[in-house]
């Protein structure tokens, strides 16, 4: 599997397959990379896609503040009932493309995003919140967050070209990293 991998990462930076079929990691790792992404200023983490809560268990304790936004009634009341009497998680249910910019009024410094809000198969700008959460971040007065974008693999072209525009476009920097899109600020 770690042959694939590396071929697939090779096959992709050199340009010869679409990043979009890259790699699919475990939970753990994309835990990992999320933390390392994490500078010391980053003390507000904001997911969207909370699904069963697993991403703040994993790293919701290195930050102040942790906002998710859940659309699926049975996944948010199972995330409120996981993280009942932690004051510093903040659980939003419905939709994120909406929502995220009720927590955008609330982010005081540089955030470290964990956009994840879709179902499952081809990602479109049609089926997902991604295109809208982006727009929000964008005009968001902080122009420094951390943005990473899970499951690259599952986006279809049209979508990713659009997402590289617009972060070109707002004067961040995007790339596609171990199945994850990264976007950062050139600031």
């Amino acid at each position: 599997m770690a042959i694939k991998n590396l071929v697939k990462k090779t096959l992709a930076h050199v340009g010869l397959v679409h990043p979009s079929l890259g790699i699919k990691i475990s939970p753990e790792q994309k835990a990992t990379i999320l933390l390392g992404s994490k500078i010391s200023s980053v003390r507000t983490f904001v997911e969207t896609g909370t699904h069963e809560g697993r991403m703040i268990e994993k790293i919701g304790h290195e930050f102040e503040q942790v906002y998710s936004i859940e659309l699926n009634d049975r996944l948010f009341d199972m995330a409120v009932k996981r993280f009942q009497g932690r004051p510093n998680i903040h659980l939003l249910h419905g939709d994120s493309a909406i929502l995220i910019k009720k927590v955008l009024n609330e982010v005081q410094g540089r955030a470290l995003f964990w956009l994840d809000a879709h179902d499952s198969g081809t990602i479109t700008a049609d089926n997902a919140p991604i295109v809208k959460e982006l727009e929000a971040i964008f005009v968001h007065p902080i122009k420094n967050h951390l943005i990473l974008v899970d499951d690259a693999r599952h986006f279809d072209r049209p979508t990713i070209r659009k997402i590289k525009r617009m972060t070109e476009t707002c004067g961040y920097k995007f790339r596609v990293e171990n199945g994850l899109f990264k976007i950062t600020s050139n600031f």
